[in-house]
This record gives C-alpha cells, structure tokens and sequence, in this order.
C-alpha cells in the first residue's frame, strides 16, 4: 500500500464534516432525520444542506422528505455505494497507517 493511494479515494469523503456524517449514516440501521444529526454533529442547518446537496449528488446518501402531522420531516440515509466509498476510504486509511507505523 502507498500513500500515493489516497489520491484514488473518492475526495468527497476527505471533507471531515462529510466524513462524519456519512459514518454517522452507515452505522445507523435506520434513517436519520435532519435534527438529530445537527444535534449529534454540532452543525448549523446550512452547514448540514449544503453537504447533504453534495453527498446526494455523489449518491452516497437518500433523502427523504414527508410530512408528520403537518410538520415536514426530512430523513437520510446511507446507500449501499456510500457504504462501499466509505468503507474503501477507511481500508485505505487504515492500510497506510499500518504500512507508515511500522
């Protein structure tokens, strides 16, 4: 493994907020909802749409708008190829600091 691997991760995933949400996401068994990950990630509500915007259009993450009650309520979740760019960014990680710590 070389280091020079990192260029070939998905640079979506270096973003350290996008990072965090999507591993938020992945390890979440069900959807999300918009609150909760402010809450659980510190963010500001335009912090957390404009990288959701971005994670969508990567087809990492699905949206998913309703209404409850008369209250609208957005909901994300990771998909299967946000799943495998996340887990193949972590591998890649994982596998240089092993090879770079001795």
């Amino acid at each position: 493994m070389n280091i020079s691997n990192l260029l070939n991760v998905n640079p979506v995933l270096v973003d350290r907020v996008r990072l965090s949400i999507m591993a938020t996401l992945a390890f979440k068994k069900e959807p999300v909802d918009f609150n909760s990950i402010i809450i659980e990630l510190g963010l500001t509500k335009g912090n957390l749409s404009t990288h959701m915007k971005k994670l969508e259009t990567e087809k990492f993450v699905e949206i998913t708008k309703e209404f409850v009650g008369r209250k609208p309520k957005t909901t994300y979740s990771c998909t299967k190829f946000g799943k495998e760019a996340l887990n193949n960014y972590l591998k890649t990680v994982e596998d240089i600091l092993k090879k770079t710590s001795g």
